[in-house]
């Protein structure tokens, strides 16, 4: 791609960069300029201040000590009250104070002190004031008029003999009065050298200077050269001394001439930004006019009137950006319409598949996107117990877990070269239609059993596939698809985590008779009802039933519902208490767990403890009332004693010492019927066993169990059976 209007662009604007970054910089430099002056000022102005106040210190320090020395020391008093100069030992004694504060005090150069009465001045050694170096100083100090009692002169020279060379000093003069007749002046004199000395160790010479003056403005500290390349930038006077002190940079003029000479490319500066700006303005136009054709041609693509694209025309980019992004959208939304398009057909087909079934046309859809095939198999895979486990996952990994269960299926059918149609169509089932060739027509159940297998080791809950028959053309795809699902109805009885062949549903009429069904329902009852023992066998051996004729969910749901609606009815008829506690507890119960098992097995030990509880706590009250014992002994004497054809309630009477009426109220209150019901069903239960297991006749069945009478027997069969004795026989003889 050739990008010559990039390059364009680049090289129309560097310019003004360039031109906008130096005068940033002159502006930059500028502020810095200013900002370092600013700080230069400053420091200056700290620095002179601390300069004088270390001078005024050291001064104050001095005047502090001689006043001090003139108030507190006997000494100079007695000095300025002698007189003559005979008295060597007071002499000896000034000296020697002297010189110790001229120890404690280094600035001191020399003193004196002058004593008016006698013209007396001594300096160490005694002379007369006439012809004393330093008379015209002490002639000033005598006539001044100064109030003060100390003063700081000005800068002056100083020389104690002839022969000495004079020497600059200041100095601090205290007026002494004593007494009457007593006056005088002690001087103290400090070289200016001393002070130059502490004055420039406080400063670096070759970057600042210093000027000093006294206050007749005389120079005590000056710098010539310093200050002809520097400038004065802070200046200040000591209230204390009144000298003044200045203090600046060295070479400060240059500092300042930079300065200045910024200020100028500051103008400068701002000359070219103005021109740069108008530079910009040109460039920019010039270059817009590619944009310009651009929107113009887009606007006569879309027209005028349209609203989406004409009222962005104010930002031309967004207007740009806008149609492209039209034409994303649309482009985009056509393909995706186009995939939507093509899954919907590929679901409608796969559904159409599904619910082909024998009569319907093959040319009714379209088979021609199918993989080449002699036979087609319909397997559903249906994930186990999914308020368990999978429904604990969040949605986006039970899509996840899909993924993975339609991912492993493929897979493994793929590698044995079985092509395969996967699609889910439930939130826990999903379908796959196989594509057989002849040679893999017996491998289907092999490679469902190892997904199933990989499954349960590689995830956290299990599947159970069901497997309908292989067909022969596309019409009976819809079969075997019912035929898989029909197979996965029978997983309560048969079992999770496994392949259910829908042959393997397959039974004869005798295998799933309801009437066995039902009459091991009754006889849990019977037997539950009377507080027997041997209910749990009966219990086992009602769900064996159901096992063994591998019942589906719904026929096992719909038994267990009239075992409990027959129980309630049968409780309802016995003791108030028992019927209670069983309504309370055990129905409502035994209700919800058949609403929510999954299989058989689970069904039965839910149920078992269940009835286990409310078995016990019937015990309890059975084992609480007065007649426990008495109504335990009659069952144990009818049990015995049923095949007796003169057994009756005034028999049991005679045999207990009770009333025939008391007996009866109590097998109604605790067992729910009456004593004959109870007689005739135990008598009646026995002669089954014997017409199945013996080959008497009815009159021999019916004598051995009680009933002297072959019509009575048959009558009282068939009222309990619902069946003769002999069609019994027959029945459950094929």
């Amino acid at each position: 791609m050739n990008r010559a209007w990039l390059r364009r662009m680049i090289w129309s604007y560097l310019p003004i960069f360039f031109i906008m970054f130096s005068f940033l910089f002159f502006v930059f430099f500028q502020t810095l300029v200013e900002q370092n002056n600013r700080n230069t000022k400053d420091a200056s102005k700290v620095f002179v201040g601390q300069l004088l106040q270390t001078v005024d210190v050291s001064l104050k320090t001095l005047d502090t000590m001689m006043i001090r020395e003139l108030v507190s020391s006997k000494l100079l008093s007695d000095f300025f009250l002698a007189s003559g100069d005979n008295n060597v030992y007071l002499n000896y004694q000034v000296v020697n104070r002297m010189l110790q504060m001229q120890h404690e005090m280094s600035i001191i150069d020399s003193y004196y002190l002058v004593r008016y009465k006698d013209g007396i001045v001594f300096s160490g050694m005694t002379t007369k004031m006439e012809d004393f170096q330093d008379i015209a100083f002490i002639r000033s100090q005598q006539h001044s008029k100064e109030s003060h009692t100390s003063t700081w002169s000005s800068i002056r020279l100083y020389r104690e003999l002839v022969a000495q060379k004079p020497k600059s000093v200041i100095s601090l003069v205290h007026r002494v009065s004593v007494g009457s007749d007593a006056d005088g002046l002690i001087v103290v004199n400090v070289s200016t050298a001393s002070l130059r000395a502490m004055i420039k160790e406080m400063y670096n010479p070759d970057q600042a200077f210093v000027q000093m003056y006294d206050h007749d403005n005389q120079p005590l500290f000056f710098q010539n050269d310093a200050l002809q390349s520097g400038k004065v930038l802070a200046t200040q006077t000591s209230s204390y001394s009144g000298w003044k002190v200045e203090s600046g940079v060295v070479n400060g003029k240059i500092a300042a001439g930079i300065s200045n000479l910024s200020s100028i490319w500051l103008v400068l500066g701002f000359i070219v930004f103005l021109t740069g700006s108008i530079y910009i303005v040109y460039i920019t136009r010039k270059n817009y006019k590619p944009i310009e054709e651009l929107v113009f041609r887009i606007q006569d693509q879309f027209g005028a009137g349209k609203p989406s694209l004409g009222r962005l025309a104010v930002d031309e980019f967004t207007f740009i950006e806008t149609a492209i992004n039209n034409f994303a959208e649309q482009t985009k939304l056509f393909r995706k319409e186009a995939e939507a398009s093509a899954t919907r057909k590929q679901k409608a087909l796969f559904r159409e598949l599904l619910q082909f079934e024998r009569g319907m046309h093959a040319e009714a859809i379209d088979l021609s996107a199918l993989p080449q095939h002699d036979k087609q198999q319909v397997f559903v895979i249906e994930i186990d117990q999914p308020e368990q486990v999978f429904n604990q996952y969040k949605s986006r990994d039970q899509s996840l877990f899909k993924f993975v269960i339609s991912s492993a299926a493929h897979e493994l059918f793929t590698q044995n070269g079985i092509a395969t149609w996967l699609e889910w169509t439930s939130s826990l089932q999903l379908t796959g239609i196989l594509f057989l060739p002849d040679s893999a027509s017996d491998e289907a159940e092999t490679i469902c059993e190892r997904i199933t297998a990989w499954i349960h080791e590689q995830l956290a809950f299990t599947v159970t596939i069901g497997l309908g028959e292989a067909a022969t053309g596309a019409e009976l795809t819809g079969v075997s698809n019912k035929q898989a699902l029909e197979a996965l109805t029978f997983k309560a009885a048969l079992g999770h985590n496994r392949v259910i062949h829908y042959r393997e549903t397959q039974q004869t009429a005798t295998e799933k008779a309801t009437n066995k069904h039902l009459q091991a329902i009754h006889r849990l009852i019977q037997h539950f009802r009377l507080h027997e023992e041997n209910w749990r066998e009966s219990f086992d051996a009602m769900f064996s039933g159901m096992r063994s004729c591998r019942l589906p969910k719904s026929e096992i749901a719909e038994l267990c519902r009239y075992f409990v609606a027959h129980m309630d009815l049968q409780l309802s008829q016995t003791s108030k208490d028992y019927y209670e506690v069983w309504m309370s507890g055990a129905s409502g119960a035994l209700r919800q767990i058949i609403e929510e098992f999954d299989t058989l097995d689970e069904l039965q030990n839910l149920c078992c403890a269940t009835l286990t509880t409310y078995a016990d706590k019937m015990g309890q009250l059975y084992s609480s009332r007065l007649h426990h014992q008495l109504l335990q002994d009659i069952r144990d004497y009818i049990s015995h004693h049923y095949s007796n054809p003169d057994l009756s309630l005034e028999y049991l009477a005679d045999k207990f010492g009770i009333s025939a009426k008391y007996i009866s109220q109590l097998f109604k209150e605790e067992f729910g019927e009456n004593f004959l019901d109870y007689l005739s069903l135990l008598r009646i239960s026995e002669a089954k066993k014997r017409l199945l297991e013996q080959p008497d006749s009815i009159q021999e069945v019916g004598e051995h169990v009680g009933y002297m009478n072959a019509a009575t027997f048959r009558r009282v069969f068939r009222k309990v059976e619902g069946i003769s004795p002999v069609d019994f026989r027959k029945r459950h003889a094929m």
